[in-house]
Order: C-alpha cells, then structure tokens, then sequence
C-alpha cells in the first residue's frame, strides 16, 4: 500500500521504467524526511496536484519533478557530511550565483541548499499542508506577523529535522529577521552556529537606479566577496573568478529560457498556461538547487514547446478576451488563491516581476570583475533596491505585457516589502494607468487567509470584467 502511493506519485510526474525504480527509493527516503505519510502523498496525487496545477502539461509535471529532486538531495544532506562533504545552508530571498559558485566549485565535494524554502514548497505548493499546523514548537507565530519561512528555521531546528550544515549563509537584503532567527537559535540551542552574513544599508536615495550606481555596485560586490572567503574557510574550498562566472552564465541561460515561456504565455490571448505553473518555473530567480539547472531548463523547454502547441491550437485556460492580473508575486504556496481567481473568469498570471534577461546580460560585460557583475545582477532584482527604483522595474514589466490589472499585497507580515507596497502601489498606478489592486495575506501561509478574502476576490474580478466591458 505505501509504496503503491509513492511509485502512483512518480509516475503522475513522469518516471517510469528503470527510471522509477531507482529513484522510488530515494523519494520514500525524502518522504519520509519531510514527515510525509502514505495518505499526504496518495491526497497528493488523488486530489491537491490535479485540483491546483495542470497536470497535463508535460513541462509542468517535469517542473514539479526537479523540485521534488532538489528536495531528495536535501534529504541525503546528512550523508554527504558523513563522507566528508562540506553543506552550505542558504535563507531566502539571495545572490543565488554567488551561492551556487560554491557547488560549481566544489564539483561534487560541496553542497548548498535552501532547506527552509524546499520544504516550505514541497509541503504547501504539492501536498496541501499548512505552515501554521509545522511551526507550533518554537514560540515563533506566524500570526504575530513572523515570516513562516523563518518560524520553520527555528522549530525544525528545535525538532532536530536539519542536520547542522557546515556553514549558514544568511542573506539580509530582504530579510532582516534570518539573522535575528539565527541569533535566537543559537541562545536557544547554546552552541555556536556558523553563520555567514551578507547586507547592504538600505540608505539609497529614492529613485536611484542602484544597478548603475558604480559605487553602490562596489560595495555590494565587496559585501559578497568578503562572505564568500568566509564561507571558504568553513568548506575548505575557494571560489575562484571562473566558478563565479560560470555560475551567472547558468542563471542567465535559465533566465533566457523563463523570459521565452513568460513573453509566450503573457502575450498569448487566450492565456496558455495557468497562473500557478508559470510562477512555479520563477523557482530558481532568488535561490540555486543543488541538483543543478539541467532538470529545470528541460522542464522550461518543454513547458514552452507545450505552450506554442496550445498557442497554435487557440486553447487557453479560460476564454479569449479574460481579463489577465499580473501578481507582483503569485503566492504559489497558497495556490487556491490562483484557482479562485480562475473560478471567477480572471487570469491571476505573471509569476514574479522580474528584470528581463537581456536586462541582465548587459550587469555581465566582457572583462567585468565576476563579483562586480553579481553585485550588479543582484540590484536589478525590484525588492533589494529603494521603493522608486522597483517602481520603475515595476512599470517596465507591467507596460512590457498587454495587462488588466496588478495586483499586491502578499507580503502583509514583511517589515520592509509590506510596509512599502501600499505606497509603491499608489506610485505605479499613476505612472501606467493600470488599475492596482491590494489582497492582505501572507505569502507562505494558506492558514493567514481568511474567507472573507474570498468576497475580495470576487470584487476585485467583477472589477476587472466591468472596466473589460467599459474598454470594449
């Protein structure tokens, strides 16, 4: 019985034959590390992945396949220090090139992993539990406006789920509380914790393009290359320019690839792919996975074959002329909030506003020191820059793509990204003329959501399917 759930499991996202057997295995093993039961994943594949996410589409299936990889390799984190290997933990929102310099340099010897944000997915996006119902044990709650993500950190530490990494590389240029967190955990855990800590003073003036701004790009570069020799002396392993390199050329080829299937699905009328499944492939835009690039660029170019085929056929998830709601970030980690939009004839879609790729291939110019390049990569993503200078991102995403609507507000808990949406918002609604809208919740955590979000909703697609009928 509880390997038929498993094996019905990997083949609904596409193993089969020998395939299957050699890594049915390793997913009972990484179930069994996520504290999934026979039932959580049989829910999986009977109810919560058909309901939520499009199973028919192959790029879809293969994208959910490479994340429940990355979450197989975590579940092995503890076998790999045992042979010696060194693991780096890394929070979420990061550089993730400088992160996965340290794998393409280690060549097998070192690991880095976003065990928090992996988990996070795997349990909310495929098999429908909530955050609050896992982090009742360490005094964090989420209801007293912590991020989920880091009450996780701090109750599966307490709970023994992680093994301790070799190093923590906190980044803290969205996120002031990961390092708070940490500082916590290692009162509470009365032992000393490797940390590694990147931050950049969010003193820019406003309106400033910081990615263009020499000496801001000169001190975010030396704040990743001074982490980086830190987190060196802990693996044992240096990181040269070239490793650096080669690790932006790998994010940029996957950024390619994502721009390709978003400009496809954005100016594709009716809309190809659902909300949901064009914001799982942004996966990879803050954080690197240790299984490497190769099953996530397979499932984009499949994903963007699937969707020229549908584009070709006239199918689209809802009827031509459906208003299109462009979320700042789709909380795909709720992502019943996608599915009630879509119930009432709106397309909750874009994914995540992000810069284009050929925005960032001019951050990577022949003959630029690698970290000067990075540091310039990583100020050109909206949240790590002052609140004009995402505006301005903002906009150029919003009037790049034929929308209806923009819609805010998951971040609600953040003391920086939510208390600067609301007046964000007010600015960029005037600059393009497209109506914005604000939904109170919580990114993370389904559970933060209450049912009177539902008549928001409602709202807000009659809104948008008025103003459709005014234009027409």
């Amino acid at each position: 019985m509880a390997e038929t759930a498993h094996r019905r499991f990997l083949e609904l996202l596409g193993w089969q034959g020998a395939e299957l057997e050699a890594f049915l295995p390793e997913w009972m093993n990484a179930a069994e590390f996520l504290r999934l039961s026979d039932a959580d994943v049989a829910f999986a594949v009977d109810e919560w992945l058909p309901q939520y996410w499009d199973m028919s589409l192959e790029g879809t299936r293969k994208c959910i396949a490479a994340v429940i990889r990355e979450a197989a390799a975590l579940a092995r984190t503890a076998d790999y220090l045992a042979a010696g290997d060194a693991v780096i933990y890394a929070t979420m929102p990061s550089s993730a090139v400088c992160v996965d310099a340290n794998r393409v340099a280690g060549k097998g010897r070192v690991h880095v992993f976003y065990p928090y944000f992996i988990v996070a997915t795997v349990w909310t996006a495929f098999f429908g539990r909530e955050l609050d119902m896992q982090t009742t044990g360490s005094g964090m709650d989420p209801a007293c406006q912590h991020c989920a993500l880091n009450c996780l950190r701090a109750d599966s530490e307490i709970k023994k789920m992680f093994p301790a990494p070799t190093v923590i590389w906190n980044w803290g240029l969205q996120c002031d509380e990961a390092p708070k967190t940490d500082e916590m955990l290692a009162r509470l855990e009365g032992r000393e914790w490797d940390n590694v800590l990147t931050i950049i003073p969010h003193d820019a003036p406003l309106g400033m393009d910081e990615s263009e701004d020499d000496e801001r790009v000169a001190y975010m570069a030396e704040e990743m290359r001074c982490s980086q020799r830190q987190a060196s002396q802990r693996t044992g392993v240096d990181v040269t320019d070239a490793d650096l390199r080669r690790a932006l050329q790998e994010q940029l080829d996957y950024m390619s690839r994502l721009e390709k299937l978003t400009d496809l699905v954005m100016n594709a009328d009716p809309m190809p792919m659902m909300g949901n499944d064009l914001a799982l492939f942004t996966i990879c835009l803050e954080c690197c996975f240790d299984t490497g690039h190769g099953y996530l660029n397979d499932a984009l170019d499949t994903a963007i074959r699937d969707v020229e085929r549908r584009i070709a056929e006239g199918k689209g998830v809802l009827p031509k002329g459906a208003p299109k709601l462009a979320c700042h970030f789709s909380p795909l980690n709720v992502p019943w909030i996608e599915k009630a939009f879509r119930d009432n004839g709106v397309n909750l879609t874009l994914g995540r506003m992000f810069p284009s790729a050929g925005q960032l291939v001019k951050c990577v110019r022949p003959g630029r020191d690698a970290y000067l390049s990075a540091a310039s990569m990583c100020l050109e993503a909206p949240n790590n820059v002052n609140m004009l200078d995402e505006v301005r991102m903002t906009c150029e995403q919003l009037t790049k793509y034929p929308v209806d609507g923009a819609l805010y507000g998951f971040f609600a808990f953040d003391r920086w990204i939510g208390a600067l949406e609301k007046t964000m918002i007010r600015e960029a609604e005037e600059r393009t003329g497209i109506p914005h809208f604000y939904l109170e919740g919580d990114f993370w955590n389904g559970a933060r959501f209450s049912m009177d979000r539902m008549s928001t909703i409602r709202s807000i697609c009659s809104c948008l399917k008025i103003s459709g009928i005014s234009a027409g």
